[in-house]
C-alpha cells in the first residue's frame, strides 16, 4: 500500500537527516518540514480517490468505451427522468445508491434494476463521519446497505463507491473483508454545485477519453437537463457508452 511505503520513506529520511544534521541548528526545522510534507501527502491521499493511496480503486477502464455512473439516489423526482433518458438511448448505467433512502424508494430501485442498470453500494448513512468510524462500524454500515439492496433486487452488490471519494486505511480493511471493489472515477461532473448547463456540458465533454468513468448524481435537475446533450456528443464522436462491469471487466454481484 502506498501509505506504508510513504511511512517507511519518511522514517528513513528522518533517520538520515538526524544522522547528518545531529549537530546542526537546521535539524528541528528539517524534521518539522518533513512532518508537514507527510501530513499533506496523507490529506491528499484521503481526499483524492484517484491517488489510490489508502485504497486501490478502479478509476478508469482499459477499453475505448466509457461508462456513466450516478450517485446518491434513488431520488423520486429526478431518478425517473434519468431512467427515461437512458431508456430512450438504450444506455445502461450504474447507480450507486444510499441505503437509508431505499425504504421509501423500493419500487424505484427495482425499476432501475429491471431496466438493466447496475446497482452499486454507496454506504447506508452517507456521511463524512464515516471516515471516523472504526473498521467494524464501517463494515456494518456498508453491509447494511448491501443487505437493503439485496432484499429488493435479490442480488448482493460487489461494487462500492466511498461517499465523497474519501478513503482511509479502515476502508481498505473493510472492503477486503467484504470482498468488494472500490469504484472511483476519472471525470467528476460536480453537478451538485453546477449552476450553468452549458458550462457543465463543456466541463464534462472536454475531459472524455478512452475508458472514462463519469460521476453524475441522479439527484440533480441540471444533470437531467444536460444528460441528453452529453449522450448526443458521444454519439456524434463515435464514443460508445457501456455498462460499468463491462468496461472494467468485473462482476457486479456476488
Amino acid at each position: 500500500m502506498k501509505h506504508n511505503i510513504t511511512l517507511i520513506l519518511f522514517v528513513v529520511v528522518v533517520i538520515i537527516s538526524s544522522y547528518f544534521l545531529v549537530e546542526s541548528p537546521y535539524l528541528i526545522g528539517t524534521i518539522v518540514i518533513l512532518v508537514l510534507v507527510l501530513f499533506v501527502v496523507i490529506v491528499l491521499g484521503v481526499s483524492f480517490i484517484q491517488f489510490n493511496y489508502f485504497v486501490k480503486s478502479i478509476n478508469k477502464g482499459d477499453n475505448k468505451e466509457i461508462s456513466f455512473t450516478f450517485d446518491d439516489g434513488p431520488n423520486p423526482e429526478t431518478t425517473p427522468q434519468v431512467l427515461a433518458i437512458l431508456a430512450c438511448e438504450n444506455i445502461k448505467a450504474t447507480f450507486f445508491v444510499i441505503g437509508h433512502q431505499l425504504e421509501e424508494n423500493k419500487a424505484l430501485l427495482l425499476k432501475i434494476h429491471n431496466e438493466g442498470h447496475t446497482i452499486g453500494n454507496h454506504s447506508y448513512c452517507h456521511t463524512k463521519k464515516l471516515t471516523l468510524f472504526s473498521t467494524i462500524h464501517l463494515m456494518n454500515d456498508i453491509e447494511k446497505c448491501s443487505v437493503a439492496i439485496e432484499k429488493i433486487i435479490h442480488h448482493k452488490p460487489l461494487l462500492f463507491r466511498p461517499p465523497f471519494g474519501i478513503t482511509t486505511p479502515r476502508y481498505q480493511r473493510a472492503l477486503k473483508h467484504l470482498d468488494m471493489k472500490s469504484i472511483g472515477w476519472n471525470i467528476r461532473s460536480f453537478d451538485t454545485i453546477a449552476k450553468n448547463k452549458k458550462a457543465l456540458y463543456k466541463k464534462i465533454t472536454r475531459k472524455i477519453s478512452d475508458g472514462s468513468i463519469i460521476l453524475f448524481h441522479d439527484t440533480q435537475q441540471i444533470t437531467v437537463d444536460v444528460l441528453p446533450e452529453i449522450i448526443q456528443f458521444c454519439k456524434t464522436n463515435g464514443i460508445t457508452i457501456v455498462p460499468l462491469p463491462e468496461l472494467i471487466n468485473t462482476r457486479a454481484y456476488a
